[in-house]
C-alpha cells in the first residue's frame, strides 16, 4: 500500500503558502494550473495542497476560493469523491461554469453515479438550460421507479432543493408540458409556483385541478389557491376558497388554515370553535392547543384559557412562554400570588422583561411600594448579568415615576445609564421624568440622544415635540418634531392629540380643533378630552365642551387634568 503522506519539509511549505494566502483569483486560478503543477515534486503533491487549501478556505467561510482548489484538485486524481466535493462546493458557491467542469469531471470518473445526475440537474436548472435539465430529471425519475418506487416525489423534493424557486419553478413547468401533464404533477406545479411567488400561474393551475382530480386532489388545490389568494394580498377571497371546503373536508390541514386566515383577518370569535374542534381530536397536538389557549386568553376568557395553557406548563419547548401567559391568566382571574409565582418562573429567558414588570408591579399593588422595591432590590443583589441589572433598575424607576416620586425615579435610571449609557429605553423614561420634575433641559437632552440613535422613533419624537410645545414656546421646532412622527405613525391618536395642542398653542384654532376630533374619536381618554375641550372653549362652542366635560368626569371623577376646566364652564 503506498503511502500519501507528505513529507515533512514539503508539509511545511504547503502550510507556510496556505497561512500566506497563496490562492490566486478567480479568473487566473484555471490557466495557471498547468504551471503551479511545475512547481511541486510531483502531481500527488499538487493535488494534496489542493484539497488542503479547499479544506483552509471551507474554514475561513470561502467556499469560492474552495471550490477553486477542489477542482483543480479533481483534475489530478481519479478520485470520483474529489469531484463531487468539487462540484459540491461550487454549486454552493454559485459558479455554474465551475461547477459544470467539475460535473464533466465527476460523470467522467463514474459515470453510473445517480448523485453524479442529480447535481447536473440542479446544475442545468441553475444555468437555465430547461430542455437538459428536464432530461436529467426524466432520467433520475425513471432510475428510482426501477430501483426503489417514488421517482416522481423525488424529482420534486430535489427542485425543492434549489434556492432560485423561480428556476425550479420554470424547469418543471416545462417537465410538465413535456413529459407528465397529470393532475399529480399539476398539483406539484402549483406548489412550485407558490415557491417562487408566480401567484396568479398557481391559481391558474389549481383552478384545472380542482376541475378535473379526484377528491383529495380538490382539496389539495383549493389550499394551494387560498395561499396563492392570500399572497396576492386577497385575504377574504382566500377565506371564502376554503369556508365551503372546510365544512365538508376531514383534511385537518385545511382546517387549520381557514382557521389561521380567519385569525389573520381579526375574526378570532369565528376562529375559537374550529380550534375547539380540532383540539378535541387532537388533543396532543401542541400548537393547536397553544393557540386555543391563547384565542381564549385574548378574549379574557381566562377560566377556559387556564387548563389548555397550564398543559404547555410541561413541554418544554413551550414552558416559558406558558408559565408567562399563565401569569396573566392568574392576573385576569384576580390572583396576584399564583400569577406573581407564574411571572417568576417566566422571569429569566424570554419573558424576562416583561414578567420582571409585572411582577413588581403586582407586589406594589397587592402588598406595597416597599415589597416590590424590595424584591428588586433582592434581584440586583443576586444578579450578575448587566442586561438584568439594566432591567431591575429600570423597572424599579417606571414604579417610583408611577407614583410621582420623580427625583428617586431619575436617580433609579441614572443607575442602569451607569451601567448601560447609551440604552435608549432607560433614557426615555428618565427625560419623562426629568420633565415632570420641571428639568427640561436633561430631558430634552435624553431624547436627543435617542432620536440620535433612533432618527424615526416616532414616539420619542413626539414626545420631544409636545414637551417643547407645553413647556416653552419653540413651537415651530415642536410642530416639526410632531409632523416627523405624523409620517412616521399617521394614524396614532397620540400623535394627532400632539399636533392639535401645537396647533393650538399657535392660535391655529380650526386646525386644532379637526386633529384633536380625531384624537379624542380614537382615544377618548382624559388628555385628549381635556385638549379638544380647550380648543372648543377657545371656539366659542362652550355646549359641545360642557358635554364632554361631563361625560369624560362621569368615567374620571378625579382626573387632574379635567377637573380645572369646571371653571371655564360655570355659565354654559
Amino acid at each position: 500500500m503506498h503511502s500519501t503522506r507528505l513529507p515533512r519539509h514539503f508539509l511545511s511549505i504547503t502550510l507556510a503558502l496556505l497561512i500566506g494566502g497563496c490562492a490566486m483569483g478567480n479568473a487566473t486560478f484555471a490557466d495557471e494550473q498547468a504551471d503551479n503543477v511545475a512547481t511541486f515534486s510531483s502531481p500527488l503533491s499538487y493535488q494534496v495542497y489542493n484539497i488542503l487549501a479547499g479544506e483552509m478556505f471551507i474554514k475561513q467561510g470561502n467556499p469560492e476560493q474552495a471550490a477553486l482548489h477542489y477542482v483543480a484538485a479533481a483534475q489530478q486524481t481519479n478520485d470520483p469523491a474529489v469531484a463531487q466535493r468539487a462540484v459540491e462546493l461550487a454549486m454552493s458557491s454559485k459558479d455554474n461554469a465551475l461547477a459544470g467542469r467539475a460535473l464533466e469531471r465527476w460523470i467522467k470518473l463514474s459515470p453510473n453515479s445517480a448523485e453524479a445526475v442529480q447535481y447536473q440537474a440542479l446544475a442545468n436548472v441553475r444555468a437555465e438550460k430547461y430542455d437538459a435539465a428536464v432530461k436529467d430529471l426524466v432520467k433520475i425519475r425513471d432510475t428510482i421507479d426501477k430501483e426503489a418506487g417514488h421517482g416522481f416525489e423525488f424529482i420534486v423534493s430535489l427542485l425543492s432543493l434549489e434556492p432560485e424557486t423561480k428556476k425550479s419553478y420554470q424547469t418543471f413547468k416545462q417537465y410538465v408540458s413535456s413529459s407528465d401533464d397529470s393532475i399529480k404533477a399539476q398539483l406539484a406545479l402549483a406548489s412550485l409556483a407558490l415557491n417562487a411567488d408566480q401567484f396568479d400561474d398557481a391559481l391558474s393551475i389549481c383552478k384545472v385541478v380542482k376541475q378535473k382530480g379526484d377528491g383529495t386532489q380538490q382539496v389539495q388545490a383549493s389550499r394551494w389557491a387560498a395561499k396563492a389568494l392570500l399572497g396576492l394580498d386577497k385575504l377574504p377571497e382566500a377565506i371564502a376558497e376554503l369556508e365551503t371546503t372546510s365544512k365538508t373536508s376531514k383534511d385537518t390541514e385545511l382546517t387549520l388554515d381557514y382557521a389561521r386566515l380567519l385569525i389573520l383577518a381579526d375574526r378570532r370569535v369565528e376562529a375559537i370553535p374550529i380550534y375547539q374542534q380540532l383540539h378535541a381530536s387532537h388533543a396532543d397536538d401542541v400548537d393547536i392547543l397553544y393557540t386555543l389557549g391563547l384565542l381564549h386568553l385574548e378574549q379574557k376568557d381566562f377560566k377556559a384559557a387556564q387548563p389548555l395553557i397550564q398543559k404547555l406548563r410541561v413541554v418544554p419547548e413551550r414552558a416559558e412562554e406558558a408559565n408567562y401567559f399563565m401569569g396573566q391568566i392568574f392576573e385576569g382571574l384576580k390572583q396576584p400570588k399564583q400569577a406573581i409565582d407564574a411571572y417568576k418562573l417566566a422571569s429569566v429567558g424570554r419573558y424576562a422583561r416583561e414578567s420582571t414588570v409585572r411582577i413588581a408591579a403586582l407586589l406594589k399593588d397587592s402588598e406595597s411600594l416597599a415589597v416590590a422595591r424590595a424584591w428588586l432590590a433582592e434581584q440586583l443583589k443576586a444578579s450578575t448579568s448587566d442586561e438584568r441589572k439594566v432591567l431591575l433598575w429600570q423597572v424599579d424607576g417606571q414604579l417610583l415615576h408611577d407614583v410621582a416620586q420623580y427625583p428617586q425615579a431619575i436617580a433609579s435610571f441614572s443607575q442602569a445609564l451607569a451601567i448601560r449609557a447609551d440604552d435608549t429605553d432607560v433614557l426615555y423614561s428618565r427625560a419623562l421624568s426629568a420633565e415632570k420634575t420641571g428639568d427640561f433641559v436633561t430631558a430634552e437632552a435624553d431624547l436627543k440622544v435617542v432620536l440620535k440613535a433612533q432618527p424615526d422613533n416616532a414616539t420619542v419624537l413626539n414626545a420631544l415635540g409636545y414637551m417643547l410645545a407645553v413647556n416653552t414656546q419653540r413651537y415651530p421646532e415642536a410642530a416639526e418634531l410632531v409632523g416627523k412622527a405624523l409620517k412616521v405613525r399617521p394614524d396614532d391618536p397620540a400623535i394627532m392629540d400632539s399636533m392639535g395642542w401645537v396647533l393650538f398653542r399657535t392660535s391655529k384654532l380650526e386646525e386644532a380643533e379637526s386633529w384633536l376630533r380625531k384624537a379624542y374619536n380614537l382615544l377618548p381618554d382624559p388628555e385628549v378630552a381635556s385638549h379638544l375641550v380647550e380648543v372648543l372653549i377657545a371656539r366659542g362652542n362652550k355646549t359641545e365642551a360642557k358635554a364632554i366635560l361631563d361625560a369624560m368626569l362621569g368615567k374620571f371623577p378625579d382626573d387632574k387634568l379635567l377637573l380645572p376646566l369646571k371653571a371655564k364652564l360655570v355659565d354654559a
